[in-house]
């Protein structure tokens, strides 16, 4: 009786139970990676039983969604905790932070505020730093544009086609499995959110077979991120109501900012041809998304900054967190693939008050929200 219980627990039954019915599933794609026999495979829906479960339990152990030992991954990444005056600020440990876009006027028009993130990976790819990138594309396997889906980039022109925000989940921790098993590839850049990095550094903690799948990563890229839309659908029927068409109609999406003043403009081509774009502030564009927004489990995320990656890219600047990152920005600033963003005065300061705001507020928040599920007997995720 106690094995079955066990057996239960350590199953794909046992991950569906405590993660993906209680929605503190991330959508990361972690437990796709790990599965001793590759038996779970990710759908629009999140994760699915898609073979037979061994109950080798790695799925449940090595989740994100479960939580982090964040002290634990400090000492990990930076040989220290986070002192009190960093947790205060909400942006977590770090190195320096700048202000920098590409230099490359075709990747500077590709990405969100300026292709900072975008061009350190076309530099890495063409110095032969790293064999691939795992990026996110629009409708990479889906037929519908707006599924967001992990791809494993090995020229410029995918990693080009992975530019600019998304704001939907995408399971790139997925992509790892595959990255494991492709002797042709020795390292990597992964991007992801904060969820990403933790899932990422909880396969260096865990060691053996699951440090196995990260090794080959050799830089990781974290975003800045206030809460993914909570589906892909809810996301593209705001966009279809907006342009004033069906979600059905649409064959592409591009989103991205186009002033300094922090405009963004929606950008879709119809399955028939039709071009439409449609401009509005960043402000206006929170305003009306908020009741598409917020998945259950980012409402219990304390990371805003992805505090666990080398470098994190936010609005209008990168934080560089560990040595290696530093370096490599140094490195690309020096070789001129990226360059100090134009000075725009009040909006410059107006992003980073922004972020720092966001950071703050996210987490107190977000740890308050835990404590008051926790004491009415809600499953939440532990950072302990």
């Amino acid at each position: 009786m106690i094995r079955r219980s066990f057996m239960l627990e350590d199953s794909f039954d046992g991950l569906k139970k405590r993660v993906i019915d209680t929605k503190l599933c991330f959508f990361c794609g972690q437990c796709c990676a790990v599965c001793s026999t590759g038996c779970i495979s990710f759908k629009d829906n999140g994760p699915e039983l898609d073979g037979e479960c061994v109950s080798c339990g790695q799925c449940l152990e090595a989740c994100p969604g479960l939580g982090s030992p964040l002290k634990k991954l400090d000492i990990q990444v930076f040989g220290r905790e986070t002192t009190p005056e960093e947790e205060a600020k909400g942006l977590g440990i770090y190195l320096s932070d700048r202000n920098l876009v590409s230099a490359d006027k075709e990747i500077q028009g590709k990405g969100y505020t300026g292709g900072k993130l975008t061009a350190t990976l076309a530099y890495l790819l063409e110095k032969k730093e790293i064999d691939a990138a795992i990026v996110s594309q629009w409708g990479a396997a889906s037929p519908y544009a707006w599924v967001s889906w992990p791809v494993i980039a090995t020229t410029r022109e995918e990693i080009i086609k992975g530019a600019g925000s998304k704001y939907v989940f995408s399971p790139n921790l997925m992509a790892l499995s595959e990255i494991a098993d492709r002797e042709d590839i020795k390292s990597v850049a992964i991007v992801g959110l904060g969820c990403h990095m933790q899932g990422l550094r909880k396969l260096e903690l865990l060691g053996q077979s699951y440090a196995a799948l990260a090794k080959k990563v050799k830089y990781s890229f974290g975003l800045y991120c206030g809460s993914p839309m909570r589906s892909k659908e809810d996301f593209m029927t705001y966009v279809a109501n907006m342009m004033g068409v069906s979600v059905h109609d649409i064959a592409t999406v591009d989103f991205k900012r186009v002033s300094k003043e922090f405009d963004i403009a929606f950008d879709i081509v119809l399955k028939n041809g039709e071009n439409k774009v449609k401009q509005m502030n960043i402000m206006q564009l929170f305003e009306v998304i908020g009741p598409y927004q917020r998945w259950h489990r980012c409402k219990f995320c304390t990371d805003y900054a992805a505090e666990y990656a080398d470098i994190s890219f936010g609005g209008s600047h990168i934080t560089c967190r560990t040595p290696k990152g530093e370096d490599l920005i140094d490195q690309v600033v020096a070789d001129g693939w990226l360059v100090p963003s134009e000075p725009n005065g009040l909006m410059d300061q107006m992003a980073i008050s922004i972020d720092q705001t966001m950071a703050k507020t996210k987490k107190v928040a977000n740890v308050q929200r835990i404590i008051k599920h926790k004491s009415d007997g809600k499953p939440v995720p532990s950072y302990d």
